[in-house]
């Protein structure tokens, strides 16, 4: 009893000096832990946190700092040695690779106005059509009474709602993996398994040809995959309304793998215009 009062008096007090000196570590059981937490220009931290975990025999010390990705570090012995702790800064913006120009290359490098949004914003944010995105990507309009009455437009320049018909060519260009969707009314179709989507605005002809002179969307779907695995969705909703999606990757050789996507829709027909019957 004595023993484990002495032990979490330790600790408390410990605890205490952590919140005046935070760029130390002290740690007494069966001896001293000490150290500096610095960031990799050799900057202390001042305001880090520090999470002390173990027993008699391993210590973990668990450090955190905002800007930086946490780290444990695991010791089974303390040698008395101060300890030198650096952190990875983690406030750098990731590169994001896309393309746009035909290439792969990172999006600050094309001279071009572009907006990319990840797959798994898209799916958190329950963007399963262009419909949807739009709330995502500034400039971009969709109207749609029906898939083949149905007005894409990026910057006000598009395809006119109520005016569209199979032989008008639309001023937006919807590319799939680059193949090029020729009708708007693909634009109604649910996305599955996106990796990402581009935005861009202004003519892309040199680029892409025709129908791109208000801008274009290129899609991009998850490539397949050598690590098996599954995703499943369900969706229903009123009016007897129900959906699945399903994607399945895998190998099918040593050098070859595959993935197969695909949606189910169902949904009843219902008409809410009254009917009228003659005398």
């Amino acid at each position: 009893m004595k023993k484990s009062l002495q032990k979490s008096l330790s600790l408390a007090s410990i605890l205490a000096i952590l919140a005046f000196l935070p760029t130390a570590i002290l740690f007494s059981q069966d001896g001293i832990v000490s150290g500096m937490i610095r960031d990799n220009e050799g900057a202390p931290l001042i305001g880090a946190t520090v999470e002390i975990k173990g027993t008699s025999t391993t210590i973990r010390l668990g450090v955190r700092f905002v800007g930086f990705e946490p780290q444990e570090f695991k010791r089974s012995k303390l040698t008395g040695k101060p300890l030198d702790i650096i952190l990875i800064n983690d406030a750098i913006l990731n590169e994001i690779v896309v393309t746009s120009r035909r290439r792969k290359e990172a999006v600050q490098d094309v001279p071009i106005p572009i907006t990319v949004v990840g797959g798994a914003l898209v799916a958190d944010a329950g963007a399963f059509n262009v419909n949807r995105l739009k709330e995502l990507v500034p400039s971009v309009q969709l109207y749609s009474s029906n898939p083949r009455n149905t007005g894409l437009s990026i910057r006000g320049l598009g395809t006119t709602f109520g005016l569209t018909n199979d032989g008008i060519d639309p001023g937006v260009g919807f590319y799939v993996d680059g193949v090029y969707y020729a009708r708007p009314a693909a634009t109604t179709l649910d996305f599955i398994d996106v990796e990402q989507i581009e935005v861009l605005r202004g003519p892309q002809g040199t680029l892409f040809g025709k129908n791109t002179t208000a801008g274009a969307f290129n899609v991009t779907t998850r490539k397949p995959s050598f690590m098996p695995g599954a995703n499943f969705e369900l969706s229903y909703g009123n009016y007897g309304y129900v959906q699945a999606k399903s994607s399945i990757t895998g190998p099918l050789t040593k050098t070859i793998a595959a993935r197969i996507s695909s949606p189910a829709p169902s949904a009843t027909a219902r008409s809410t215009t009254p009917s009228r019957r003659s005398p």
